[in-house]
């Protein structure tokens, strides 16, 4: 995910994982399709130059 607007951004995400599961009276047109421009594979939403991977603390 990337973006400068976070209130797109969480509203992108909570469109993504509702798109997951099935719920009763699921509106296929409202979950189905996410922004391009926020929500896709890193290769397609990360500039170019940024880094794609990221170094995690150990715990």
């Amino acid at each position: 995910m990337k973006s400068d607007d976070k209130k797109r951004t969480r509203l992108e995400a909570m469109r993504h994982v509702l798109s997951l599961y099935d719920y009763p009276d699921k509106d296929f047109e409202l979950v189905a399709h996410a922004d391009p421009k926020i929500l896709g594979p890193a290769a397609q939403v990360f500039e170019h130059g940024e880094s794609t991977t990221r170094d995690f603390p150990v715990l």
